[in-house]
Parts: structure tokens; C-alpha cells; sequence
């Protein structure tokens, strides 16, 4: 459990001491794929950790559209704002295939945790990288037509291949009307895009399934929204 913890992006400048403590007052739970974890307007406040897995943060739009915001892996968090402030929760967790959480009890959070200074730092660092990408996304979906809109989700959406660092390997797991949901188009604008990123050969499937790009194609269709 130390060494799950210690891989946890917000924990990673906290002290062994704190981890331990952390250690013995966590919940585990295994999550199924598809669950939802958390509900917009739910009035729970404990944080989660992500151990094992990924997850997707939405929200519903006025117009009854489900919007993507962030993809959540292995090593990443959730929760800490409502734990802060008390406030109901401003989105929904769905799990993305099997998740294996740590849960942390919103008292123990803002007795121990929330006390400690290097895990502030890291908190503070993590809302701020936050920002930055939310100010970017709201640009990009601005300014930028669909089909670039969709390749920049799925960069987002993406990791470099280990074994062959010129391509990306989509997330595993993600419908066509979810990504739809980050770029902000439709279930069908997706498959008819895909359709035609594969005609390019920007994309193609893997012998596995998994959806994979060219990383420099793929840059350069994005270079005037990645250079601003």
C-alpha cells in the first residue's frame, strides 16, 4: 500500500511519516467498469485516490449533454475541492474499465492531510495545471474546426507508446460518444472523422483494437493550436 501511495501524484513531496498514516486510514474498493463513483450534486466529501485504472469526469450541460473534463488515470485524484470547501460535488466520476480506489475519509483529509505543507504545494500545483488546461481547451474549442478538435481530445486522451515512441496509443475503453463528449461534437461526428483520419493513415486500429495515432501527422494538423 506504501508504494501505491507514494505513486500518487499530490502525495509524492509528502513524508513517509504522513504516508503511513495515510496507509492505515484508507478504505480500498474495486471499482467495476462503467460505475458511476460519484454523482454532480452529491453531498459526500471524501477524496479518492486512483491505485489501479482510470476514470472520466463529466458534467451535464443545460442542454442535456453529457461533457467530458478530464481523464483521470493510475497515480492521479479527485475530490479534494468538496473535501476543502464542503460543497456539493460540481461533477460526475464514471469508471473507466476496472478502477481500483483509495478512499479517505473527508474528516481524516482535513485533520491530517490537508495540514501538511508539502502536500498543499502539490495540491496547489495540480489545481493550477488544471487551469491552464481548461483555459486551453476552452481556446481550442473556440477557434478550431472539428476535426482538429477531435485529434486534440484524443491527444489528451492518449499516452506514448513504450515500445515505439512515434505513435500514441488512445486510452482503452473510451466509445465514440465519449469522446465525443471532450470535443464537444457528436457520436456520429466522431465515427465519420475517424473514418477519415484512418483514410489519412493519422490513425489506424492496432491488432488489438486499440486506436493509435501518428504522433507528427497528428502535430502537424495541431501545430497552430499547440503553439499558442
Amino acid at each position: 500500500m506504501l508504494e501505491g501511495l507514494q505513486k500518487v501524484e499530490v502525495f509524492k513531496r509528502c513524508n513517509k511519516e504522513l504516508i503511513e498514516n495515510i496507509s492505515n486510514n484508507i478504505h480500498i474498493k474495486n471499482v467495476p467498469s462503467d460505475t458511476t463513483i460519484l454523482n454532480h450534486g452529491d453531498d459526500t466529501k471524501h477524496v479518492y485516490v486512483i491505485l489501479e485504472g482510470s476514470v472520466i469526469i463529466t458534467q451535464l450541460a443545460e442542454d442535456g449533454k453529457i461533457v467530458g473534463l478530464e481523464l483521470v488515470k493510475s497515480g492521479g485524484s479527485f475530490g479534494e475541492m468538496s473535501a476543502i470547501d464542503g460543497s456539493k460535488r460540481s461533477a460526475s466520476v464514471i469508471s473507466l474499465g476496472n478502477v481500483k480506489l483509495g478512499i479517505i475519509n473527508y474528516t481524516f483529509f482535513r485533520n491530517n492531510i490537508l495540514e501538511d505543507a508539502d502536500f498543499c504545494r502539490s495540491l496547489l500545483v495540480k489545481f493550477t495545471r488544471i487551469v491552464r488546461r481548461s483555459n486551453q481547451q476552452i481556446f481550442s474549442l473556440a477557434t478550431a474546426n472539428a476535426r482538429k478538435r477531435l485529434l486534440l481530445q484524443m491527444v489528451r486522451l492518449s499516452s506514448i507508446d513504450k515500445t515505439n515512441p512515434t505513435v500514441m496509443v488512445l486510452e482503452k475503453g473510451l466509445s465514440h460518444n465519449a469522446i465525443g463528449s471532450f470535443a464537444g461534437i457528436s457520436r456520429e461526428t466522431v465515427t465519420r472523422l475517424i473514418s477519415e483520419l484512418k483514410l489519412s493513415n493519422i490513425i489506424w486500429s492496432s491488432e488489438t483494437g486499440n486506436l493509435e495515432m501518428n504522433i507528427e501527422k497528428v502535430y502537424k494538423e495541431l501545430k497552430s493550436l499547440l503553439n499558442t
